[in-house]
């Protein structure tokens, strides 16, 4: 009986499934060797502050083979929004690392505001992992730098947005706007990390987006009557947020209609402001669309509507009951046993489950 082993947070949870169930399992295998260490020692050294975007998997791994070989008299300053998952994965930088939440605008105003340290003189790396995303199309080391650093950049950019589908890989009117916003920071290098198999496959410095795009695992997956999805451990699902952002570019894997076990630890919480306003009381499940004013994350309550309306969904995580089931209209398991034992059910003795244990790896087309 094959046994799947799918991130989880910081640990990995076994799913079992039966051979003449198991449809196709996509996982990425690293591959060694492929990220020039020394010409990202150099390109850290010519810069004044390096801004750490994310704490993804292929994130930290950079960070480890880049940190030990900078000298204290050439390191650069380092930054992120939220260093402590990066100072516990990469000890060096204890000590080191500043923390530097985004900016709070005065007034109600629409035109994004640049933290100080962006504005400031010294070459500016700001390093992050690439991952698809159902607003963007694709977040890369651009996309999250304003997000991180840039106050009202994402509304501005789901303004730009012409609708509210889904449509990962696909260079959004989003994107765009943030990607005008990046180009306003003065001696700006952005490195954005490409990761397979948890590790990183390539380091680009300052790619368009079709080569990010091009760079990802693309797969042809016959539409099964079932899927498991994990959102990749770690990094990728500390939050619902990122759990229903995360399954949209690998969702045409199974049939509308089918059962979906959505893996997701979800140890920080809800994420998004607009999420934990509808786990609250504060916004109703029909809200998730625009308003005419906008609310972080208003685009996932629309993600989370459209799940549940085209699919038949499961989630496996650290949420409480009462928001999983209670306010954000999930159904629910303990554990990966029951949880299998349950989409298994739903399928049928002959029925198939596609497996993808880190979407964010993956674009999955139908075929």
């Amino acid at each position: 009986m094959p046994e799947l082993w799918i991130p989880y947070g910081n640990v990995e949870t076994l799913v079992t499934i039966q051979a003449e169930n198991l449809g196709v399992v996509s996982e990425p295998l690293p591959e060694v060797g492929s990220v020039e260490f020394e010409r990202l020692t150099e390109l850290a050294k010519g810069s004044a502050r390096v801004f750490i975007c994310d704490a993804a998997p292929a994130t930290i791994e950079v960070l480890k083979g880049l940190v030990p070989t900078l000298a204290d008299g050439q390191s650069p300053s380092f930054y992120a929004a939220a260093p402590k998952g990066i100072e516990s994965r990469v000890p060096e930088l204890k000590g080191r690392l500043t923390t530097l939440p985004p900016p709070l605008p005065a007034g109600d105003g629409d035109e994004p505001v640049y933290s100080t340290e962006l504005n400031g003189n010294g070459a500016k790396l700001f390093l992050g992992s690439a991952r698809p995303d159902p607003l963007f199309g694709l977040i890369d080391a651009k996309v999250e730098a304003c997000l991180s650093w840039v106050a009202r950049s994402r509304a501005a950019a789901a303004g730009a947005n012409k609708g509210m589908e889904p449509s990962p890989f696909q260079k959004t009117e989003a994107y765009e706007a943030m990607e005008a916003m990046a180009e306003r920071i003065p001696e700006s290098r952005f490195l954005t990390v490409v990761p397979r198999g948890g590790k990183p496959r390539a380091a680009m410095e300052d790619p368009p987006f079709d080569a990010i795009r091009n760079a990802f695992t693309k797969i042809q997956m016959p539409q099964a009557k079932g899927m498991v999805i994990g959102i990749g451990g770690r990094g990728y699902d500390d939050t619902f947020s990122s759990a229903v952002r995360g399954v949209w570019n690998v969702i045409e894997g199974v049939r509308k209609t089918g059962s979906v076990l959505l893996i997701a630890e979800c140890a920080d919480g809800i994420g998004s402001t607009a999420l934990e306003m509808l786990v609250t009381g504060r916004m109703s499940g029909d809200e998730g669309r625009r308003k005419e004013k906008y609310v972080e994350g208003t685009e996932e309550v629309f993600y989370l509507n459209k799940l549940k309306d085209e699919y038949d969904v499961l989630l496996l995580s650290g949420l409480p009951e009462t928001y999983a089931r209670s306010k954000l209209g999930l159904t629910t398991a303990k554990g990966s046993g029951e949880a299998v034992g349950r989409i298994l059910n739903k399928v049928g003795r002959s029925g198939k489950l596609n497996v993808v244990p880190r979407a964010p790896e993956n674009f999955v087309e139908s075929g």
